[in-house]
């Protein structure tokens, strides 16, 4: 079931993003405007619009959610691959997104130490092209 839901979900958000369907929700907004004028801008007239258009809001933001969480996936596997196959990272990394906001913060902490290094090392005409490893870093207090 939930194969069938992802499958819906990404044809309706890909053919959601087309030009098309903007100027088809633009369009059908103007042909609603206009029926206001014969109505009288009744409540009929209100509950044409308002109704689809709470329902098909309510149904694009878990399609929207849904393609948010796919495209956040496959970025998070496209920098697990970059750190894997680069000499010198740290693995460790690859899964940070599952630690807690404590853990990240300290480990943030930890990089803003490091481009703090780095850049003073920069205005002593020092190259800041090298890969120091991080726990040293921190280890001798920089």
């Amino acid at each position: 079931m939930m194969e069938y839901f992802s499958t819906i979900a990404k044809w309706i958000s890909d053919k959601a993003a087309q030009s098309y369907v903007g100027f088809a929700a633009f369009f059908i907004v103007l042909v609603w405007a206009i029926v206001g004028f014969p109505l009288h801008f009744g409540l009929l007239w209100n509950l044409m619009i308002s109704t689809p258009a709470a329902v098909i809001s309510i149904i694009m933001l878990f399609i929207i959610q849904n393609s948010q969480n796919r495209h956040t996936i496959a970025i998070q596997l496209k920098l697990d691959e970059i750190i894997r196959a680069t000499k010198g990272a740290h693995n460790e990394m690859m899964d940070i997104e599952k630690l807690t906001d404590e853990d990240l913060g300290l480990i943030q902490k930890k990089y803003g130490l490091l481009a703090e290094k780095t850049k003073e090392d920069l205005k002593k005409g020092k190259l800041d092209t090298h890969t120091p490893d991080i726990g040293k870093v921190i280890e001798a207090g920089i």
